[in-house]
């Protein structure tokens, strides 16, 4: 009689090799998403292998998939992809590409009911490791999915940790914020429920905003090791910023915790617009629209740097949106950035030609917005935030040859 040896769960194993700390599941959701719903959005010769028994707040992408004609297969219990079943509560999403090979496995057998423990690699050398553990126990040639997919057999140790490093940070930032908003919920009455609520659809936009600042980047890095151009410098920049623009995203998250969470402080003027510069330039890629920063004012000014530079940010990712298709081909075209002072304030002057704002008495109303995809949010955010620093925003000039804002902070 011939012995049958069951198979061990050795995706488990490789999850607990791998060491990283718990997240939420939420934030697993959140993850799954960005590494799947580009493939999705912009179809490409590729595979998905799943294997996901959890599907809340996924349903919709699963369906996606399933009704797209990019090839995937199940791996769940009730499948008939499996040898063994022998996996019991680990899942995966492996997605593979002639650019991009992406490997998620996680195991929501932990102490934490709302929590699970992961495993992740993204265009490494080590994801053989994974694909040899899901072929040894599939009837799917898993093994030739991994010799026609694999855009890099270098080990990209540094995307992996930093994937990594932004997901727990995110996932941390998320639970003390949420923490943070319940306690002040308990404290408040309901006639300010809706103050609040427009509170947190504010910290919503700017996260976004930042959020945006991070995956453009990410695709300018994405697109340097694909063209082998890979200059050092311009990518431990573009980490930089990234980093940066996580640490405000944290901040605003985290600013959920108290009302009072300004943090006034004197700010060199100069480095504050290099920060905001260096940030802001990512959304100028492949537009042929003039960024002009005249930042020559040596000065001082009492300010909350993250809040200054989210207003900014703000304003000129508004301009730069301003411009239709058919401008950012044309030349002539500019966004300008300029600092100057007088006896009492730093002034900051964004100007732009990308045409006439209609309604300018509206501009600063919460909820109104010339785009079609926007929320009406962003420039009342401004208004609120520069005022809470007890400085002042307007806009001084539009008409069809250019169009101005400017800020006035006080000096220290």
């Amino acid at each position: 009689m011939k012995k049958i040896v069951r198979q061990q769960n050795y995706l488990k194993e490789l999850i607990n090799s791998q060491e990283n700390r718990p997240i939420s599941k939420q934030t697993l959701v959140c993850l799954l998403r960005g590494v799947l719903e580009p493939l999705l959005d912009n179809p490409e010769v590729g595979v998905v292998l799943h294997r996901i028994i959890n599907k809340e707040g996924l349903t919709g992408l699963i369906k996606r998939l399933e009704f797209s004609d990019i090839e995937s297969y199940d791996f769940s219990d009730e499948s008939e992809n499996l040898r063994e079943k022998v996996w019991a509560d680990t899942e995966f999403l492996c997605v593979l590409t002639h650019r991009f090979v992406s490997i998620i496995l996680w195991d929501s057998k932990t102490e934490n009911k709302n929590s699970v423990r992961y495993y992740s690699i993204y265009n490494s050398k080590l994801q053989e490791e994974a694909l040899d553990i899901i072929n040894r126990n599939t009837i799917i040639d898993v093994k030739g999915f991994q010799e026609k997919f694999h855009p890099d057999r270098r080990d990209n140790i540094l995307l992996n940790s930093s994937i990594r490093k932004i997901l727990e940070n995110l996932d941390e930032a998320s639970y003390d914020a949420v923490l943070g908003f319940a306690e002040k919920q308990t404290n408040i009455q309901q006639t300010d429920n809706l103050k609040y609520d427009n509170e947190t659809r504010f910290i919503a936009h700017e996260i976004r905003n930042q959020l945006s600042i991070c995956d453009l980047y990410s695709e300018i890095i994405r697109k340097s090791f694909e063209k082998n151009n890979i200059n050092k410098d311009n990518i431990l920049k573009n980490l930089d910023c990234i980093k940066r623009a996580i640490s405000m995203a944290n901040n605003s998250l985290l600013s959920l915790k108290t009302i009072n969470y300004l943090n006034l402080k004197p700010q060199k003027l100069n480095d504050l617009i290099k920060n905001v510069e260096n940030l802001t330039k990512v959304y100028f890629e492949c537009k042929n629209i003039e960024y002009i920063v005249d930042n020559e004012c040596d000065c001082e000014i009492l300010a909350d740097s993250d809040k200054i530079s989210a207003i900014l940010i703000n304003l000129i990712k508004n301009a730069v949106e301003a411009f239709s298709q058919e401008d950012v081909l044309k030349n002539g075209k500019f966004i300008k950035l300029k600092t100057e002072k007088n006896s009492e304030f730093g002034i900051i002057r964004i100007s732009n030609n990308a045409g006439k704002i209609i309604e300018p008495e509206k501009i600063f109303e919460v909820g109104y917005t010339t785009k079609t995809t926007g929320s009406g949010f962003g420039l009342a955010i401004c208004k609120k935030s520069i005022e809470e620093q007890f400085g002042k925003i307007e806009l001084t000039h539009s008409d069809n040859d250019y169009t101005e804002f400017v800020i006035k902070i006080g000096l220290v």
